[in-house]
């Protein structure tokens, strides 16, 4: 990084905190009811120079300052068994409290004597604990739910609920969960409690349904382990690199390791490197005789690479698979199905278009037949169909089609084992849910209208009621708060269970008598409370407590609502402001962008600290604001709108968003506009810098991790969302059968791919082309001030996407700062306290002219 020679010196002064925080001045606090705008303390602040950054506010909000004022934002309900009593934990300013709820006897209580507990675990265990202080947060139920265990320092222990005692159970064996300890229902059913039940690295078992058995992988291969019996027997041979059936050569372990580096989660990596053992991604049929299995060939997939100069006492050079947008050699999916008791894998051919994927591979019933839906490589059509495992024979059941746009899915649910199927389309131009027997006939829609269903909550198979969440249905409020509805199984009593201007999240109880809704807004606390299966809420259980907060002088964001470049489409967003605003004033406004197309940053929750609230202390107007072909929470017209354009589509909504809050607000400077984004946000910040006339209205921006040439990222990702063409091989007829490839009718009903299959599934005459635009296109147009960071061991968007960039704007003569992050992954890990404090002055010196960055010592 460099700055102009000529810019004053004017290092940040050690004495910053003494001189200002005489200034300070906190008065007239009061707590408002959920849902009001919360009234905080005015800040007084002594005057700061047009050209000072505010650095102690900055540092005073800083995430890590506020961690001490920051308490649970609501209710994790923990379901003892399939019964309805619960229990949780909460901390709030009085300590932390482990409470049961009997939703029968509408009745709260303590789960346990904490006082007793806590002077039987300083005596056993030589260390005094306060009781609203436990050393645990975490437990397990015994299943006759007399007993609970938590571990304390990787010792475990066991407390009587009825004779209060506490019984050492020493350190477990690793990889071990007790048969006489309960799982969290939801681990249970939905596959949460594949990490070990307490925190550690995922159990490398996959049980059947019936406990009696486990397969796992080692050495790219499968084995197989009767509980009780000391063999393990070795299913297959054949296994080897890139052709494994684990997953440590695979993208998804590419994908953990970054996950792992995002979240520091350093033992967790330690452990799986030490254990051979992987978990194998087999599907157990329901009677435990049979289990599925798929394998990625990827021996043909070219190699990526990465050099770690850190390593001693030299640099290594570390190589994985890594397929890249319209590559020909590309992962291809192996299926295979092992029954107890033969030998070996059987192979399962369901190949029908090239490169294609199966997804949502399942039993319903028995293990004699097997459902799966095959997605081709263009992501816009697939079918759901049936193997008759005996024979071979496969019975095609639904089917979808879209031009445009790729082909979003979710896995079928059945009412019940063997039932009616739900199925989930966006072919009315909105995500819904559809109920067809399980042959595949239509019987009726679920759910309707402009508004998106978007996951199946619980289904209840006694009553034949199904618990659907939803966006955008409720009239008057932002589209993306979430809600739970229910609606019966033949398309009556669809009803709203959790009202309120608020974003939801509620869990269903295991009997599906009652709800535990936890809501909130971005200006709004967390509440939790218990409601019955019909919305009438029964009893409070908690509300966060942001006393603290309010006593610092903190200050929650403000939603906004403007006009998208068309002038019709609504786009919402949040603005932070300095906690001693001042409206006479004039601030730069600062946008921090992700453009989607899988998601859009804007958060809908609440969140009382974060990097968008510390840079606004600067003295920032800072902002979070959509786009069209963001987030899929909106119509499929909205998700889709940057398909075949992966750079430039969301330019114009941030322009003219922010050019609408300049008009309402005097206080905004529009001459003063930054931009700063992360991965995909990293691409869009370089993109406003580049691309005419956006490079004219954003002046600064902070470009980190961006994927600046799709070309070279993921291929899954970059055809989905970009959109790949499907293109004649030889000749120049018929150049690009794009189109043909996915004009099925769509119908939902079995004739949507039907009437593809031919021109998609010849491997001879056709190939797939895919050319996104990339920022180093527009490297001559760089105008403004741009910092590029990345890491250079990022194995999500490789380093090379950054460089690319680099390159084309040293050939086109452009001034720009970069700094690479050594060792750092796509997260940056301990580092990102470092790059988040040099964007911080980034913004500081070139929108407000604080140059403090004089010096070499970061204070």
């Amino acid at each position: 990084m460099s700055h102009s020679e000529s810019a004053p010196s004017r290092a940040r002064p050690a004495s910053r905190l003494t001189a200002l925080a005489a200034a300070l001045v906190a008065a007239a606090i009061v707590v408002s009811p959920l849902g009001a705008q919360v009234r905080t303390p005015q800040i007084e602040m002594q005057a700061v120079p047009v050209n000072s950054a505010n650095w102690l506010m900055a540092e005073r909000f800083s995430t890590t300052a506020m961690r001490q004022a920051i308490y649970t934002a609501g209710v994790q309900p923990r379901w003892i068994g399939e019964t309805d009593s619960l229990w949780y934990n909460y901390r709030d300013r009085n300590g932390s409290r482990f409470t049961l709820v009997l939703p029968g006897t509408r009745s709260k209580v303590p789960l346990f004597d904490h006082v007793r507990l806590a002077a039987a675990l300083a005596e056993m265990h030589r260390r005094p604990y306060e009781p609203n202080n436990l050393p645990f947060t975490t437990l397990n139920f015994t299943k006759d739910h007399k007993r609970i265990r938590f571990t304390v320092d990787t010792v475990r222990y066991e407390w009587h609920l009825t004779t209060q005692t506490l019984k050492s159970l020493g350190r477990p064996p690793r990889d071990t969960i007790p048969t006489d300890e309960e799982r969290d229902v939801r681990e249970q059913r939905f596959g949460f409690g594949n990490r070990g039940g307490r925190g550690g690295p995922p159990d490398f078992r996959n049980f059947s349904p019936d406990s009696t058995v486990f397969v796992f992988a080692r050495d790219h291969n499968l084995y197989l382990v009767e509980v009780g019996k000391p063999d393990t027997i070795q299913i297959t041979t054949d296994g080897e690199r890139n052709y494994s059936f684990g997953f440590r050569d695979t993208l998804q372990v590419q994908q953990q390791q970054q996950q792992d580096d995002d979240d520091g989660d350093q033992e967790d990596r330690d452990a799986r490197s030490r254990d051979p053992r992987v978990r194998a991604n087999v599907i157990w049929s329901p009677d435990s005789k049979a289990f599925a299995v798929t394998r990625n060939d990827q021996r043909k997939v070219k190699e990526l690479y990465l050099v770690n100069v850190l390593a001693e006492p030299r640099p290594t050079l570390r190589s994985y698979a890594y397929a890249m947008p319209g590559e020909q050699n590309v992962a291809q999916v192996e299926l295979y199905v092992h029954r107890r008791g033969e030998a070996g894998l059987t192979p399962i051919d369901v190949k029908r278009w090239k490169d294609q994927r199966l997804l949502h591979i399942h039993w319903t019933v028995g293990s004699d037949k097997l459902r799966l839906a095959r997605r081709d490589r263009l992501q816009r059509n697939l079918e759901l169909i049936e193997v008759d495992l005996a024979g071979g024979a496969i019975t095609p059941l639904l089917s979808e089609s879209v031009e445009n746009s790729y082909l979003e899915t979710q896995p079928v649910r059945y009412t019940k084992g063997g039932g009616d199927m739900i199925w989930w389309s966006e072919r009315s131009g909105f995500g819904h849910y559809y109920l067809y027997d399980h042959a595949g006939k239509l019987k009726r829609p679920l759910t309707r209208g402009s508004w998106r269903a978007e996951g199946i909550a619980e289904i209840d198979s006694v009553r034949g009621v199904i618990y659907i969440q939803g966006v955008g249905r409720e009239e008057g409020e932002d589209p993306y708060y979430r809600h739970l509805y229910r609606v019966n199984a033949d398309g009556s009593g669809f009803a709203l269970i959790d009202p309120g201007n608020f974003n939801h999240t509620s869990t269903v109880s295991p009997t599906k008598k009652y709800v535990v809704d936890t809501y909130s807004r971005v200006d709004a606390a967390p509440r939790s409370v218990l409601r019955d299966a019909f919305g009438r809420e029964i009893m409070a259980l908690e509300e966060m407590d942001i006393s603290r907060l309010v006593e610092m002088g903190w200050r929650p964001p403000e939603r906004f609502v403007v006009k998208a470049a068309d002038g019709i489409t609504d786009i919402y967003g949040n603005m932070w402001k300095p906690f001693d605003f001042d409206s006479t004033r004039q601030y730069p406004i600062i946008a921090h962008v992700y453009p989607g197309p899988q998601t859009e940053s804007v958060i809908s929750s609440f969140s009382p600290a974060g990097t968008p609230q510390q840079l606004a202390q600067l003295g920032f107007i800072v902002i979070q604001i959509g786009n069209r072909g963001g987030s899929p929470q909106r119509s499929n017209a909205y998700h889709s709108f940057g398909y075949f354009n992966l750079r430039d589509y969301a330019l114009a909504d941030k322009k003219t968003g922010i050019e609408q809050l300049a008009a309402r607000h005097k206080w905004i400077d529009v001459r003063r506009v930054g931009i700063y984004g992360h991965s995909g946000g990293g691409f869009l910040t370089a993109a406003a810098m580049l691309q005419p006339p956006y490079n004219d209205f954003f002046k600064v921006g902070v470009s980190s991790a961006g994927n600046h040439d799709n070309n070279i990222y993921n291929q899954n990702w970059s055809e989905q969302h970009h959109g790949l063409r499907l293109v004649a091989q030889r000749g120049d007829s018929a150049r690009t059968r794009g189109r043909r490839a996915t004009a099925g009718s769509g119908d939902g009903n079995g004739g949507g791919a039907a009437g593809t299959a031919d021109s998609l599934a010849s491997e001879d005459s056709l190939r797939f082309e895919i050319k996104v635009p990339t920022n180093a296109e527009l490297a001559g147009n760089l105008k403004g001030k741009l910092l590029l960071v990345h890491g250079d061991m990022d194995n999500n968007v490789h380093p090379g996407n950054t460089i690319r960039l680099v390159n084309a704007l040293i050939k086109a003569n452009k001034r720009f700062d970069m700094m690479m992050l050594p060792g750092k992954a796509h997260g940056f890990a301990d580092m990102q306290p470092y790059f988040t404090q040099m964007m911080f002055e980034y913004f500081a010196e070139h929108l407000l002219g604080d140059y403090y960055r004089a010096g070499a010592d970061i204070q």
